[in-house]
Parts: structure tokens; C-alpha cells; sequence
């Protein structure tokens, strides 16, 4: 990993675990501590936003440049690496990695101790350094691990549940590894050419990859969602397409959010391509017309909607 990148991310908060893992601990477990306030994966799925911890085994590497993605890029500081190709021996083990995600949460959590005087609640700080589960997400695409089955089969070995986020560019990693508690794919575009012009994809035949790992979904034994991340003028049109592509999935859920204007994708994109909560909603009725997903939740602060293939479905404790 370049030196430019490293000091980067770290100035941005993140906890580098070995050459290319990273933790970053989530603004709404430090809002759940101090406030009580929680995200939209509490209220969607049941999630405790206090006991979730978000990480990368990966943080430096992804098949995809995507313009409204918030992580840096090599052209955003003008130094060039390898981004797709990942060996065994450049990254952590399983069982390392996950130790040193659980050293950072305790590191993290150094200024919420009510014993120090942070306007916490005792029992919540403990159960904080007690985290439930893992988000396998936050920066880079995690199918490039070379070890992302036995890593997530440990976090169901540790009592934990975990959330896989993959841009669907490894159909072939998703249908052989243990799979997650719940497995999102992201579908920024509703056909080849947005696609290309919005994605960027870095390896060939990204768009066939990610059709693949939509058709994939149905046959998963796992929750499945469907991520829409939704930039206006961009990606906003076409919903027949995009609902051709998850009745194809089948997901349990869809997820239509909204891009956010944060991060390196300011260079990239204009504030005006953050489409306002109504913006999401207007859409999200559209899909739901469309394939006959239920409108079942929504928070306004993050711009973001959900449908359900059922009209009642069980949350995660």
C-alpha cells in the first residue's frame, strides 16, 4: 500500500490491521452511546448499532472505480497501485484479522468509558466491547480476500452475525464461500452502459459479473438484499430495468439509498447528485409497482428505503 494512502486513511480515522485490512469505527456507535440515536440497520434488521463493528480485509484494493464511492482512488492522489490482484501472503489470517478488529473496537471505545467520565451508559459501553456483529464492508471490495470464507465462518463460530457487502465483479467467490448472515449486492445501474460510465469496472466483463452474481442470489442459502445506491442524473432512470434485474435475484430485501456527497467522491460529483429523501421515495414506489416488494421502512436521515419480498420479516437479534 502506498505511504500516501496510508497516511490518508488514517488521518480519515481508519485503524490499519496489517497491510491491507482496516477498522473504522461507525459514527452511530459513537450516536448510539452518547444520544441513543441508531442506524437504519437497527431499524430495518435488528442490528445494535453499538455492538457492530465495520471493517475491511482488503481496504486497498477493489474492481471497481465508482464515481460516487467515498474511498480514494488512485487518481485522487495521483499515485498509481495494483488494485485488483491480492496474494495469500499480503494479508492477514482469518483469525489474526479478526483479533486485531477487536483490538481496535477496544481502542476505539478508549474515550466512551463512563468510569473516565463519558456520559455513557454502563451497560451499553460494556456491551459495546462486547460487539455482535461484523459489517465486511466500509472501503474496497472484500471477494478479493483470499481467505473471506473461513473468515466469515469464524464470526459465526464467535457468536456473531455478519454482513457481507460485495459489488457482485466475484460471482464465483459469493457461490463458494460459507455464507454470510446476510449478503448485499449493490446494483448502481440498471443496464451495461450506465454501468460503465458510473462503475468504472477495472477488470473485463464487469457488468456480465455482476448480472451473474444477481442470478446467483436466488440459489444462496442466506438473507439477501439488493443495495440500490441511487445518484441523481446519473443512475435515476430506467426502473423496469432495475426491477427486471432483482425479480431475476430474488432478494429478501431491497435497499433503494441515496448517495451522499461525503468523502473523495466530492471531487468527482456535485452535490446536486445527492437526490433529496423524496427523490427516494418517488423511486422506490416505482420498484415496488414494479415487482411487488412491500414498502416497508424508511429513514429520512439517510436517505434511504426499504422493500421486503414479505409483507413481515423476521429481524436479527
Amino acid at each position: 500500500m502506498p505511504e500516501q494512502l496510508q497516511q490518508k486513511l488514517q488521518s480519515q480515522g481508519y485503524h490499519l490491521l496489517g497491510d491491507r485490512g482496516a477498522f473504522k469505527a461507525c459514527q452511530w456507535q459513537r450516536r448510539s452511546l452518547l444520544d441513543g440515536e441508531t442506524c437504519y440497520k437497527q431499524r430495518f434488521y435488528g442490528i445494535q448499532s453499538h455492538r457492530c463493528l465495520q471493517m475491511t480485509p482488503v481496504v486497498d484494493k477493489c474492481t471497481q472505480n465508482c464515481q460516487f464511492c467515498w474511498r480514494v482512488t488512485p487518481s485522487d492522489l495521483s499515485v498509481s497501485w495494483d488494485q485488483i490482484n491480492v496474494r495469500n501472503e499480503d494479508v492477514l489470517q482469518p483469525s489474526e484479522l479478526l483479533e486485531l478488529v477487536f483490538r481496535a473496537n477496544l481502542q476505539s471505545l478508549g474515550g466512551y468509558n463512563p468510569e473516565a467520565g463519558a456520559n455513557v451508559s454502563e451497560n451499553k459501553y460494556h456491551e459495546a466491547r462486547n460487539p455482535r456483529h461484523v459489517a465486511i464492508s466500509l472501503s474496497g471490495e472484500p471477494t478479493l480476500y483470499p481467505f473471506l470464507g473461513e473468515f466469515i465462518e469464524l464470526i459465526k463460530n464467535e457468536g456473531m452475525t455478519s454482513f457481507l457487502v460485495s459489488n457482485g465483479t466475484k460471482p464465483e467467490v459469493l457461490m463458494e464461500i460459507h455464507p454470510p448472515t446476510q449478503l448485499y449486492i449493490t446494483l448502481a445501474a440498471p443496464d451495461e452502459s450506465t454501468y460503465q460510465k458510473l462503475c468504472r469496472p477495472l477488470v473485463k466483463n464487469g457488468w456480465q459479473s455482476v448480472v451473474e452474481s444477481q442470478r446467483a442470489l436466488a440459489s444462496i442459502d442466506t438473507r439477501t438484499v439488493n443495495r440500490l445506491t441511487m445518484v441523481k442524473g446519473l443512475n435515476m432512470h430506467n426502473p423496469r430495468s432495475y426491477a427486471k434485474l432483482i425479480l431475476e435475484g430474488e432478494p429478501d430485501f431491497i435497499e433503494v439509498k441515496g448517495y451522499m456527497f461525503l468523502g473523495s467522491s466530492r471531487d468527482r460529483l456535485d452535490q446536486d447528485n445527492a437526490p433529496s429523501h423524496r427523490d427516494i421515495q418517488g423511486f422506490s414506489e416505482k420498484l415496488a409497482d414494479l415487482t411487488g416488494y412491500y414498502l416497508t421502512d424508511e429513514q429520512i436521515e439517510s436517505r434511504v428505503v426499504l422493500l421486503s419480498k414479505k409483507r413481515n420479516m423476521k429481524k436479527l437479534s
